[in-house]
């Protein structure tokens, strides 16, 4: 990944990785483009994974891209996130004149330099993640700004050279926000050099289903661990868990669990493959307490347990039940049903033949059309529009 290939200088601001990224293409005739994430980068995160494997397609392209971000694990607070969007602003204003185009990571705390990037004339892309609801479900603290802060965000969109979304539906979504057509789908990938069916399996004395992520009620955590207790729950497989307590509620839920389920915290990034391709299934059992499921999801660590070639358990969202049922790469099934979940794992460890030939599919499907390079070749494919327009 672009952390791995030593293109980035890497600074530092207040205990924070800063990466700024300069590259020495500066006779290139492709556009400078800076690439803005006002959200904190998590190493091994799904927007960290994202970030980086865009940046670093692009640059193997031979874009000169300047990410303007900050790294770091801890969790801060009001003034600790405040001063990050402060410092990411400032940096990115001083930037703003060396650059063709700007890319933002979409944000509510992007909206200066959106603003300046309008009044100095230079294009804009912004990529959408989630409607506005999402990011009061991450950061709570702002919901009583709700209308305020998702105003300033539908005028980034109106401004915007390009719109970039992650499923058709956000797309479309995202086309009405801003009052223009000019949106594009490009979702998530995988990273095929890393997740893919061969390579070292988990050796674990009894079989598992699998799953990675933060400890989150919308991941589906409590579905999971009720399943697990499930008289549908397959005798003799475990339930293994990777991924670090988001939601300190469900610290006491999983340490009550039944003894064949195990948590594992966070687990590097290169130990994850090994950990999917030993599974009997993968799991994606979310649940939508807030509703923004509308317009579709297909979580990065979809495409990354199908390109390891295991076979998937969905729920019924529109993005991920469409790729998996598509692809007939796992079971789908209704949100928020433990037994549904019990019974579908129970359905995959009792016939193997069959989870193999599903895993197979899914691991051709993403080595076929769901890679990041495939997804680092949609966005400049994005950018080239913008620059002939």
């Amino acid at each position: 990944m672009l952390r791995d290939t030593r293109r980035w200088d890497d600074g530092f601001v207040q205990g924070f990785s800063l990466e700024t990224a300069s590259l020495s293409l500066t006779s290139s005739s492709k556009p400078r483009i800076l690439y803005i994430c006002c959200e904190r980068i998590v190493p091994g995160s799904a927007a960290a994974t994202h970030v980086h494997e865009i940046c670093d397609g692009l640059t193997r392209r031979g874009y000169p891209v300047t990410l303007q971000a900050e790294h770091g694990t801890s969790r801060s607070g009001l003034f600790g996130q405040l001063g990050r969007y402060a410092r990411i602003t400032l940096r990115a204003l001083s930037r703003l004149p060396r650059t063709d185009i700007v890319y933002f990571r979409s944000h509510f705390a992007a909206f200066p330099i959106a603003l300046a990037a309008r009044l100095m004339g230079k294009p804009t892309v912004q990529e959408i993640n989630g409607v506005y609801a999402e990011a009061f479900v991450t950061h709570p603290r702002f919901a009583r700004l709700r209308g305020m802060l998702s105003s300033l965000q539908r005028l980034q969109y109106r401004w915007a050279s390009a719109l970039i979304a992650v499923t058709p539906q956000l797309v479309a979504w995202g086309a009405r926000e801003a009052g223009h057509e000019r949106a594009h789908h490009v979702g998530n990938g995988a990273n095929t050099n890393v997740f893919n069916p061969q390579g070292p399996r988990a050796e674990r004395a009894r079989p598992y289903a699998f799953f990675f992520g933060g400890m989150t009620r919308w991941h589906g955590v409590e579905v999971m661990l009720e399943a697990a207790r499930s008289p549908s729950w397959p005798e003799g497989v475990d339930l293994l868990l990777a991924g670090p307590i988001v939601d300190q509620s469900l610290k006491a839920t999983l340490e009550e669990a039944p003894p064949y389920v195990t948590w594992l915290d966070r687990v590097p990034q290169q130990e994850l493959p090994a950990l999917i391709r030993g599974a009997v299934a993968a799991l994606v059992p979310s649940v939508d307490p807030s509703g923004i499921t509308a317009h579709g999801i297909t979580p990065l660590k979809l495409f990354e347990m199908l390109a390891c070639g295991r076979p998937v358990i969905v729920s019924d969202f529109k993005g991920m039940a469409d790729l998996v049922r598509g692809g007939g790469c796992g079971l789908v099934i209704p949100s928020g049903e433990p037994e549904a979940l019990a019974r579908a794992v129970a359905e995959l460890a009792a016939r193997p033949a069959r989870a193999q030939a599903m895993g197979e599919a899914g691991a051709r499907l993403i080595a076929a059309e769901h890679s990041w390079d495939a997804r680092a070749a949609e966005t400049a494919r994005v950018i080239e529009t913008v620059v002939k327009t």
